[in-house]
């Protein structure tokens, strides 16, 4: 059983705990999500699992009980892409509101050069990885080949950062 606690709109908890994947009046849950960028401009992007949708994705979760933003999407990176990093080279972007759930999104910016098969893939989540540059993510969108939410993200905050 995972709990997840409640925000309000501007992601001030609101003392209140739900198991994830139940229904709630009031609030908002809460996930953190990073997208992982080299030096050649090329975002690190994951194919997910056929459990969870076969789409393609950035890296993130939800933030459980009693965790924060930052330490939820270190624990996602490590736990996905088997990736140790360090506080300081996340870039806080923003804490978005998901325009069709109630849900904060806490929205991350990594830039680290990642050897792909030094990648430990956490196998239930992730089928692959990938670097693509900004058009081959913005077509993967359009064909409805991305995870809408990440696309959202993607499109209205990480390419006009």
């Amino acid at each position: 059983m995972e709990l997840l606690d409640l925000y309000d709109d501007k992601g001030k908890k609101l003392n209140k705990t739900v198991e994830r994947g139940q229904k709630f009046d009031k609030g908002n849950i809460m996930l953190s999500i990073a997208f992982i960028k080299n030096s050649d401009n090329k975002y690190l992007i994951q194919k997910t699992s056929k459990e969870k949708g076969a789409k393609y994705s950035s890296t993130g979760g939800h933030v459980t009980h009693e965790e924060n933003g930052l330490t939820t999407i270190i624990r996602e990176i490590k736990e996905e892409l088997g990736l140790n990093i360090n506080t300081n080279e996340l870039e806080f972007i923003s804490l978005v509101k998901h325009p069709t759930k109630p849900c904060l999104i806490n929205l991350y910016l990594l830039e680290k050069d990642i050897y792909i098969e030094k990648l430990k893939l956490q196998e239930e989540e992730v089928e692959s990885v990938l670097w693509l540059t900004e058009e081959e993510i913005l077509s993967l969108i359009k064909e409805n080949r991305f995870l809408k939410s990440h696309g959202y993200l993607f499109e209205n905050y990480i390419i006009k950062n």
